[in-house]
């Protein structure tokens, strides 16, 4: 669907590891999210940020038995992008500042 922006993860009693995926597509404005689990063809529309939480470890403990330790992280790419662009974006405002006060 589109590009995975954050992952949750969840074992099961045996140590097995599933994953459920927020996915960005981004031909859309505004951008739309969407769920969707790498072990099964499991994928519902969503509505706000805390029913994605809720929908995923629901899908997890309850598809996968996965129920203990849900975690969630941001993709590696997404938190380098963001790293590197805060500061950029500080400094153009900074100098576009300077500018517009000489």
């Amino acid at each position: 669907m589109g590009t995975p922006v954050r992952h949750f993860t969840a074992t099961t009693e045996q140590g097995q590891v599933f994953t459920v995926n927020i996915e960005r597509d981004f031909r859309y404005d505004p951008y739309r999210d969407f769920l969707v689990c790498t072990h099964c063809d499991w994928s519902p529309s969503l509505l706000t940020t805390q029913r994605i939480i809720d929908m995923a470890g629901e899908h997890l403990s309850s598809a996968h038995g996965a129920g203990r330790g849900l975690a969630q992280q941001d993709n590696e790419s997404f938190r380098k992008a963001r790293l590197i662009m805060l500061p950029v974006v500080a400094a153009l405002l900074i100098g576009l500042l300077v500018f517009l006060n000489s």
